[in-house]
């Protein structure tokens, strides 16, 4: 029965994750010549995408929410100085993030670092949780009520696929707040119990 239902979770998992992928934004950063410029394209499904310039002292210099789902822009970055930054482009499921090293005309692109989100979703009244651990760290999720006190804690190690399921039907009317810990990334979901 216990192996029935791991294999039921990972399966609505993988569906999960191949239903988000399928609505992953599409980005391409490309240089533009000698010039000191990046044209950025980006296809999203989301409503809630983005963008971002940060300097090597997380100063933000740059800040755009996307709204239509074919975005297309050239930055030009003349003005920069030269140095480390980072173009971030965040989503509902993930951040990618583009170190770019900048050096009198020229642009680099160094890498890109994604992190994948947790998925809440609410039914009702239950809360679940889907999150892809690729890299195995600490995962550490707490549930805390309106008056600050932990209810519920848990810390799982070494899960590249972790799914919880939180079920509030028999709890008292409150807002409940659910804080997952991954490695320096936090996130937090509220649900509210009537």
């Amino acid at each position: 029965m216990k192996l029935n239902l791991k294999f039921t979770a990972m399966i609505a998992l993988m569906f999960t994750t191949v239903v988000g992928m399928a609505r992953e934004p599409k980005l391409s950063l490309i240089k533009n010549g000698e010039s000191k410029s990046l044209v950025v394209e980006l296809d999203t499904q989301h409503d809630k995408t983005f963008l971002k310039i940060i300097d090597e002292d997380q100063n933000i210099i740059f800040s755009e929410k996307v709204s239509e789902t074919s975005y297309s822009k050239k930055f030009d970055l003349n003005e920069l100085e030269s140095g480390s930054y980072y173009f971030e482009v965040e989503d509902a499921l993930r951040t990618l993030v583009y170190p770019i090293s900048v050096e009198n005309k020229e642009v680099k692109i160094l890498k890109r670092i994604e992190n994948t989100k947790p998925v809440f979703r609410i039914k009702g009244d239950r809360l679940f949780l889907n999150l892809l651990n690729l890299e195995g760290k600490d995962v550490q999720i707490k549930v805390f009520d309106s008056n600050n006190r932990t209810l519920y804690k848990e810390v799982i190690e070494n899960e590249t696929v972790i799914t919880k399921a939180f079920n509030f039907e028999s709890a008292y009317e409150d807002q409940y707040t659910v804080v997952v810990k991954e490695g320096k990334n936090i996130y937090y979901e509220d649900i509210v119990v009537n």
